[in-house]
């Protein structure tokens, strides 16, 4: 059992869980998953509550934290008790505990949860401009600007953000296809994918299996990915020739996608101007 380091932070705890992420058993993944993508729950929530959400016994979520050298739960949750009270990130903690009552008033007080919802897109996209390296917006706008075809995916709380995409791209008349699922032939389109097109895809989980089969078709097919997805262990990073982390913070059913439209926003301003000076 490894040693724990002394005032450990949750940036490198998370990096710690990342990199031991392949090697833990199936249980110990789900509550892997569960601290990387809504760490508010295991900051917030007790133990059972966590063992319920990840659908393992409260057992197991002992033994996942002796397994990163911790004596027990409580140690564990500490770090990302921490994480909630150091700067920004303490909106996540607002939005958490203020979640039923905005519910219970929203109908006839929705200014308030217009207030959160927009002060959490606000930290959504702060941390979109702190971690979205320049030299990955660089690349992508070559493998979109270079490729002969571009094929875009993306379902559920995804849709928009990819419909986005793919209207961005028909504005500025650049071959693209929206893989829409209509009709039921996205695999047979998906069969078509050259080296030199290019699949844009766009899920957060849970990931919908049609769509990560999909990626991890073409991506063994030698055809390039670029994706828009959540967390470095999601499906859709581990096939991606590119990947961005949005880091949408869980407040109701419906999260916000603001971090994610800026970023396609941002590549398609982008393609335009340079579009713009070519055919200038």
């Amino acid at each position: 059992m490894p040693d724990v380091p002394l005032s450990e932070t949750f940036d490198a705890f998370r990096v710690r869980l990342r990199s031991r992420y392949e090697d833990l058993s199936p249980h110990l993944q789900r509550l892997a998953r569960l601290a990387l993508e809504d760490p508010n729950v295991m900051a917030l929530e007790t133990i059972t509550e966590v063992a319920g959400r990840a659908q393992v016994q409260p057992s197991t979520v002992v033994r996942f934290a002796k397994e990163f050298g911790f004596t027990g739960f409580s140690p564990l949750q500490k770090i990302f008790r921490l994480r909630l009270i150091e700067g920004e990130p303490s909106l996540r903690q607002e939005a958490y505990r203020d979640r039923k009552r905005l519910e219970d008033t929203a109908f006839v007080e929705p200014a308030a949860l217009l207030a959160e919802f927009a002060d959490v897109s606000v930290a959504s996209l702060t941390h979109l401009k702190q971690n979205a390296p320049a030299k990955d917006l660089r690349q992508a706008l070559i493998m979109l600007s270079g490729a002969d075809h571009v094929y875009v995916i993306g379902q559920r709380r995804a849709f928009p953000i990819a419909a986005y995409i793919a209207y961005g791209l028909s504005r500025l008349e650049l071959r693209c296809t929206f893989l829409d699922f209509v009709g039921g032939m996205v695999p047979q389109q998906a069969a078509t994918m050259r080296s030199s097109d290019l699949l844009v895809a766009v899920a957060f989980a849970e990931y919908t299996p049609a769509v990560v089969d999909i990626v991890q078709d073409v991506h063994l097919r030698g055809v390039p990915v670029l994706t828009i997805t959540d967390v470095p262990t999601s499906p859709l990073a581990r096939y991606a020739s590119l990947s961005f982390l949005v880091d949408e913070i869980d407040t109701h059913q419906f999260r916000p996608i603001a971090g994610a439209i800026c970023l396609v926003q941002t590549l398609m301003i982008a393609l335009g101007a340079a579009k713009d000076r070519v055919d200038g």
